[in-house]
């Protein structure tokens, strides 16, 4: 066993299809599946469900999976802290949830310009699956929600407090100067899928105002749901960073009322061990920063 059939495991999860996941590796679909044929007969137990296709990982893969990911997050870290005097280098995991995706574009680049040597791979999740990769290891570190049940074992670094807004196209919808939760059941609306805590939020806003929301159009991504109100699809609930007018000058964007309930947003990070240096370069950013948010 080696760290590449390690590291094809985990690619093969993610992917969840051979030829991609040999793509993501660099190698051909031949050499990925020979070594992870080879793994198996190393381990003595299946941990592929094949059939025409990918159809999965057996219990045992997701048992050795689990591990694969703590053994590369840890080769890689060992990597970035043998030489203590160059600056952070290699990737840096970041899930997010989707409302956070404004926020956290603002500071990437920023980021980036103070560690060249730093690259970030970004992936919207739900709350529930978010703090899974996390507690898996699929990520390094989490901007999520901070008042879930979910986020209870992770360290935890606020950043700001989410507020709503409505979005529009300027030249489809009329928007109030000062929108109230009560005007949501005025227009069709773009939102995110049930399953999002952001969605979820917005419901219960708008239940006590007597509303039941029925979306003409649902989206799992903030990205993908501006696209669609900058197309005139609607008029989108979206957290209060937004888009700004230099991107989308056809948009309008309208805060709603603050409320009690406004959630805290934050970063999350496994606990029981240091931090690894490229999470500290990010926490040592944050700190010397403008606060932008």
């Amino acid at each position: 066993m080696d760290h590449r059939q390690l590291g094809f495991l985990v690619a093969l999860a993610r992917e969840r299809h051979f030829g991609r996941a040999a793509t993501a590796c660099n190698v051909t679909q031949p050499t990925l599946s020979a070594r992870l044929k080879q793994l198996e007969e190393e381990l003595g137990c299946a941990l592929i469900i094949r059939g025409h296709r990918f159809e999965g990982l057996t219990p045992e893969g997701e048992h050795v999976l689990s591990h694969a990911r703590r053994i590369l997050a840890s080769l890689d870290e060992l990597n970035a802290e043998l030489d203590p005097k160059s600056p952070p280098s290699g990737l840096l995991r970041l899930g997010l949830i989707p409302s956070a995706l404004d926020a956290v574009s603002r500071w990437i680049v920023p980021l980036r310009q103070q560690y060249p040597a730093l690259s970030l791979r970004l992936m919207e999740r739900a709350t529930l699956p978010l703090m899974q990769s996390l507690m898996e290891g699929d990520i390094d570190v989490a901007v999520g929600y901070l008042d879930v049940p979910a986020a209870e074992p992770f360290v935890a670094r606020r950043l700001y407090t989410e507020r709503y807004a409505l979005l529009a196209r300027k030249d489809c919808f009329t928007l109030p100067e000062q929108p109230a939760w009560a005007d949501l059941g005025a227009f069709p609306l773009c939102l995110l899928t049930p399953d999002m805590q952001h969605r979820h939020r917005v419901d219960i806003h708008a239940r006590r105002e007597g509303i039941t929301l029925s979306p003409v159009l649902e989206a799992e991504s903030m990205a993908a749901l501006e696209r669609l109100v900058a197309q005139g699809a609607g008029v989108g609930v979206v957290e209060q960073h937004g888009p700004d007018a230099q991107r989308h000058s056809g948009l309008i964007h309208r805060l709603l009322p603050a409320t009690e309930e406004d959630p805290p947003v934050g970063l999350l990070w496994r606990a029981g061990a240091p931090p690894s240096r490229r999470l500290r370069a990010l926490l040592e950013w944050l700190r010397e920063s403008p606060d932008d948010f």
